[in-house]
């Protein structure tokens, strides 16, 4: 089966890289795999397009691929134990590069069984290696792209702010594109200048990014809005409600949020607050306490998540995870809700919501937003505070109300938008002044 591309088409950008030069080095590049005998490389690219190029090569060599998630220690010696050598940029300039190449015909076998694996920390903190064959990743692509219902387009440019060594990269920033017929932005662009900068070089993009990013886009830009952004994709963790409605309000483009992990791959979508809706080709349901599971083709079996949700019709709403349903007093309480509801306040930017390390009770550990830091100055803690409780109480009842307070002006998320629960627990038994932190 070939890609959406034509010979001329372009894969890449910034420098312009032609479908068929790919094509011919994704040859050169399989055929020196070859007759090295190579079974397993590891990746480390900077340049996306690189990265789907070797890519490709490995898929049609059958090469293993390993995808640490940094360079640590650990994560060395985990590719040192496990592939014949580590693929990077420096490398790809050479390799394969003397190679005659009689074809440049690239045809792509989508039942390969070719294993990307995946090394993720795992929900419980310990490493887990996640494996996925190239035909399970093009199964999930058509499904991403189905459910998007986003036009193949050669003149549309995938933007993003997330890693390639990720699941939630490797999907949208290389598979979809390719699935697609997109250019591919070369570069990580962790901030939304870089975004901004790299949508203004090109006809129209998409941007692929996290709530991390996102809540700090500045709407009034007018560099933002001289892009012509087809879509705007989040995932990693839920966008803020605010944040998504007033990207909806000042951005004419669409707002869409992704919902799954490296163990399911994607689930769901939504361009709305509220429902989710799975992708045309996922199952799902309910354990007995109420948690998701799912069953999807590039699934080996079903999957059992740790999410809570409410199934509306083909629907869902999600209601955050088992163990961020907590039981104060008899009541049962989502962490989740409360961190959405506290969001809609103009004061508060971010929000996390955990039980007290010390204390059976709700703790709010909230970045305000400079509107809720001038406030905070002008009226005082308590005042912020009682404000906080008093609103928040027009949705949740009395033993959902946070009893414990800190403020900051940034949450210390890590690239995965998550808090670490030893963060959470420092700060509250810490009673240092917050004048220092707003």
């Amino acid at each position: 089966m070939n890609l959406p591309f034509q010979a001329t088409s372009l894969i890449a950008r910034n420098p312009q890289w032609t479908w068929q030069d790919f094509a011919h080095r994704c040859r050169q590049i399989s055929q020196q795999l070859r007759q090295e005998h190579i079974q397993t490389v590891a990746f480390w690219f900077d340049d996306a397009a690189y990265f789907a190029c070797a890519m490709l090569a490995c898929f049609e060599a059958d090469v293993k691929i390993l995808l640490p998630p940094n360079l640590l220690e650990e994560n060395r010696r985990w590719v040192e134990e496990n592939a014949d050598f580590l693929f990077d940029d420096a490398l790809f300039e050479t390799y394969g590069i003397t190679q005659t190449v009689a074809n440049s015909e690239l045809s792509i076998d989508k039942t390969s069984q070719t294993e990307i694996w995946l090394k993720t920390s795992g929900s419980s903190g310990q490493p887990k290696i996640m494996k996925k064959t190239a035909e399970k990743m093009w199964q999930e692509s058509d499904a991403i792209s189905r459910s998007l219902a986003i036009p193949s387009d050669n003149n549309i440019h995938v933007v993003s702010s997330v890693s390639t060594q990720h699941h939630y990269g490797l999907s949208y920033r290389v598979m979809l594109p390719l699935t697609m017929g997109w250019s591919i932005a070369r570069k990580q662009l962790p901030y939304p200048e870089y975004l901004i900068a790299e949508s203004l070089s090109v006809p129209r993009s998409i941007w692929i990014s996290s709530p991390a990013l996102l809540t700090h886009l500045n709407l009034s830009d007018p560099a933002l809005h001289r892009c012509q952004i087809v879509a705007i994709l989040s995932s990693g963790g839920m966008l803020p409600e605010t944040t998504a409605k007033a990207m909806r309000a000042q951005l004419n483009t669409k707002i869409i949020e992704g919902y799954g992990s490296t163990e399911t791959g994607v689930i769901a979508f939504r361009e709305q607050p509220g429902l989710w809706t799975p992708t045309p080709v996922t199952r799902l349901g309910v354990n007995e306490q109420g948690a998701l599971w799912v069953e999807s083709p590039w699934l080996e079996q079903r999957e059992q998540t740790a999410d809570a949700v409410e199934i509306s019709g083909a629907q869902f709403h999600l209601l955050g995870r088992i163990d961020r349903i907590v039981k104060f007093g008899d009541k049962r309480i989502s962490l989740v809700k409360i961190e959405q509801d506290i969001l809609k306040h103009p004061w508060v930017l971010d929000a996390y919501v955990a039980q007290h390390p010390k204390y059976p009770r709700p703790a709010a550990w909230l970045a305000l937003s400079e509107e809720g830091i001038s406030a905070y100055r002008r009226i005082g803690r308590q005042a912020i505070v009682q404000r906080l409780r008093r609103d928040l109480s027009e949705s949740q009842e009395h033993s959902a109300l946070p009893r414990y307070w800190r403020f900051t002006r940034a949450l210390p998320r890590n690239s995965q938008s998550k808090i670490s629960r030893a963060d959470f627990e420092q700060i509250f038994l810490n009673q240092k002044d917050e004048s220092f932190y707003v």
